[in-house]
């Protein structure tokens, strides 16, 4: 929590009572939540915090490289605080997103893009599948086939 504050301080961000009830929200958190959940929990801090003024502060934190914005198809955004590269592990059953961190995935060559005139700036892998307890769900036979 206190490196983000110092980051929002040291880009000249004013650290509000709403910004700091969402990094707040954040901090700490695996589970990738989504702006509604963000949102009861700054709530519960800061009586009155509209889910508009959520979005809005998530906005903000995204531009100072604060908080990251996680997607993947089918389901509205998800956020988690921007500690460093890694990449993602997506359930396609329960929607769960887990962190991936691998040095042969951080070890791979891109491709040289410059070619057509674009700048990576971030690289983001999503594998999909099926969690632990989703896979348990599923019938014996069904597991097999995979």
């Amino acid at each position: 929590m206190g490196r983000m504050v110092a980051l929002c301080r040291r880009r000249g961000v004013p650290v509000t009572a709403q910004r700091r009830a969402v990094l707040r929200a954040l901090a700490g958190r695996r589970d990738h939540p989504t702006a509604e959940r963000i949102h009861a929990a700054a709530a519960a801090r800061l009586p009155g915090m509209t889910l508009a003024t959520v979005y809005r502060v998530l906005a903000a934190l995204e531009r100072l490289g604060v908080a990251r914005r996680v997607a993947h198809d089918g389901t509205g955004a998800r956020f988690e605080i921007a500690e460093g590269a890694h990449h993602h592990l997506v359930c396609l059953s329960c929607g769960r997103i887990l962190d991936l961190r691998d040095p042969a995935l951080e070890a791979l060559a891109l491709p040289a893009p410059r070619a057509a005139g674009f700048h990576v700036q971030e690289v983001s892998i999503q594998f999909r599948g099926l969690c632990r307890p989703c896979r348990r769900k599923q019938p014996a036979r069904e597991r097999r086939r995979r």
